[in-house]
C-alpha cells in the first residue's frame, strides 16, 4: 500500500507539475495504445501454458511458469520464458528439440493469463492492481475501481507506459470518454499505471514537499509526453 500511495504522489505531482496535452490515437511510429496482438504478447510468471510437440504426444504438458520466470520441459530443461513472446518461445522448444526430433513442430496455447496486472491509482474510490483477461479500456478500469471521487481531475488522466525509469506519459480527457470521444477510450496494456489526480493542487504540492526527500531521486529523470491524438511530444525538465 506505501508503494502505491509513493506512486501515487510521483504521478500527482508530474501532472500539476508540467503541461499535458489531449491523448487520443498515437502516431504510428509511438507506443501503441491498443491491446499486444498474439505475435507480441510477452508471458510472465503465473500464466500457464499448453506445449504440444506435432506427433509426439508423450511431449504434450500444461506448465504454469514459475514465479521465477522459467519452466522446465523434457528434452529441453530449464527455459527463461518470462518476456518471451509466443514466436521466440516456440522457436526455442524447436530449435532444442532439434536433437532428438526431426522438424519437430511445436504448439504454445495459452491457457491463463495472471501476468497481465495494470495499476488505476490517485483520485478512485478503489485504487487497485487489475487483471488484464481480454481487452481493459481507460473507462472500465476506472469503472471497476469504483469510479473517480468528486476531486478528481478528469481532463488529465495520466496514463504511464513503459516502466518507471523511462515512462511515456499519455494524458486522457475522460471527460470527453464521458462525453462522447470514444478516440479516448484507449486500451490499457500490461504494466500500464493509470493515474488520476485530484483538482487541488496546493494539496498535492504541499504532500510532496513533505515526502520529497524519498522521491527526489525517482523524479529526477525526464519524461516523454505524447499526445495521444499524435501531436507531438515534449519532455518534462528534472524537478
Amino acid at each position: 500500500m506505501r508503494t502505491i500511495i509513493l506512486l501515487s504522489a510521483i504521478f500527482v505531482f508530474g501532472a500539476c507539475s508540467a503541461r499535458h496535452t489531449n491523448v487520443a490515437s498515437a502516431p504510428a511510429d509511438s507506443v501503441q495504445l491498443s491491446p499486444p496482438s498474439a505475435e507480441h504478447f510477452a508471458f510472465g510468471p503465473g500464466d500457464v501454458i499448453d506445449i504440444k510437440v506435432w506427433r509426439q504426444p508423450d511431449m504434450d504438458m500444461q506448465i504454469v511458469i514459475a514465479p521465477d520466470g522459467a519452466i522446465t520441459y523434457p528434452l529441453v530443461g530449464r527455459v527463461q520464458v518470462a518476456g518471451m513472446t509466443y514466436p521466440e518461445l516456440v522457436s526455442t522448444i524447436e530449435t532444442e528439440l532439434q536433437t532428438y526430433y526431426t522438424d519437430p513442430s511445436v504448439a504454445v496455447n495459452i491457457v491463463e493469463v495472471s501476468n497481465q496486472k495494470v495499476f488505476v491509482l490517485g483520485e478512485v474510490n478503489n485504487p487497485s492492481v487489475l487483471q488484464i483477461e481480454n481487452e481493459l479500456s481507460v473507462l472500465e478500469a476506472l469503472t471497476r475501481t469504483g469510479g473517480i471521487s468528486n476531486d478528481a481531475n478528469t481532463e488529465n488522466v495520466l496514463l504511464i507506459r513503459g516502466g518507471l525509469e523511462e515512462p511515456t506519459l499519455y494524458t486522457v480527457n475522460v471527460q470527453g470518454i464521458i462525453g462522447g470521444d470514444l478516440s479516448q477510450n484507449v486500451m490499457l496494456q500490461r504494466g500500464d499505471i493509470l493515474m488520476v489526480p485530484t483538482s487541488t493542487i496546493v494539496e498535492v504540492e504541499r504532500f510532496f514537499r513533505r515526502i520529497s526527500g524519498i522521491l527526489s531521486p525517482v523524479v529526477s529523470g525526464s519524461a516523454t509526453y505524447r499526445n495521444v491524438n499524435g501531436q507531438g511530444a515534449q519532455s518534462a525538465p528534472a524537478q
